[in-house]
């Protein structure tokens, strides 16, 4: 899927949009994840530009940008996750599971560089989901790896995307060398 591309007029019209829809799904995805690269443009031999967007950018179309039936934070880690199991997979490694580590709520501000009131605002809503595993030690707050894991996945959702999303171009990069090898 990382090598596999098509045309912009194609993709086009396997939606049914105009060019300038495709353009704002195309602008809204590069601010989103400036480091993907799902968009080349090439010169044809008739000296005419060629737009190609990778079939992974195709699939993020339908799977995030035009699904609203699920709020798109949501939608774009279902899409990375899928994608990370999917490259595991081709790659033959093991499912990777995020470290989660028991941490205090000043680290906590710190693993997630938010200030402390986002954070207190974090452990509230945990709190009220039952994950009530918060302790005292040594007059401090410990937040249990549990917890940490809960915040990371369910309440600082972009910064774990932005986790997930340089994993999936770390397993891209070992199919590239993989790839690469085998030639």
């Amino acid at each position: 899927m990382e090598f596999k591309a098509q045309e912009k007029w194609r993709v086009q019209q396997n939606f049914s949009i105009t060019e300038k829809q495709l353009d704002v799904a195309i602008k809204k995805m590069q601010k989103r994840h400036p480091l993907e690269k799902w968009v080349n443009e090439k010169l044809a031999n008739n000296g005419e530009e060629v737009v190609y967007l990778k079939l992974e950018f195709i699939e993020w179309l339908k799977d995030v940008y035009y699904n609203r039936k699920v709020f798109y934070l949501d939608a774009e880690i279902n899409f990375f996750e899928k994608q990370i199991v999917r490259l595991e997979n081709e790659l033959n490694l093991p499912h990777k599971e995020f470290d989660h580590q028991a941490m205090t709520v000043r680290e906590a501000c710190n693993h997630f560089e938010k200030c402390i009131n986002t954070l207190y605002s974090g452990l509230t809503r945990m709190r009220k989901n039952n994950i009530d595993t918060i302790t005292l030690e040594d007059g401090r707050i410990l937040i249990p790896a549990e917890g940490v894991q809960w915040l990371s996945k369910n309440y600082f959702r972009s910064s774990y995307l932005e986790k997930i999303e340089l994993y999936k171009l770390e397993l891209q990069k070992q199919k590239r060398k993989a790839y690469a090898e085998k030639k």
